[in-house]
């Protein structure tokens, strides 16, 4: 059906955009964590809750890219 085409066109272009959105603050909260020890990260509450929000956009990427592999380019 020719009606959806433009439809599932505006759909996969955002998901693209928060695909690369989601891998730039999955990249910047890694690098946060790279500058400290793994004994600070687990004794420092912000530093607890930046791995919480990094392993969610990991597993969120994970799965947008096992789904969608053509995201990746």
């Amino acid at each position: 059906m020719e009606q959806y085409q433009t439809l599932i066109g505006v759909v996969l272009e955002k998901l693209t955009q928060t695909y690369k959105e989601m891998k730039f603050n999955y990249d910047g909260l890694e690098g946060v964590l790279r500058t400290h020890t793994s004994e600070e990260i687990s004794n420092t509450p912000e530093l607890i809750t930046i791995t919480e929000l990094r392993d969610s956009y990991g597993e969120l990427i994970s799965t947008l890219e096992k789904r969608f592999p053509g995201i990746k380019s």
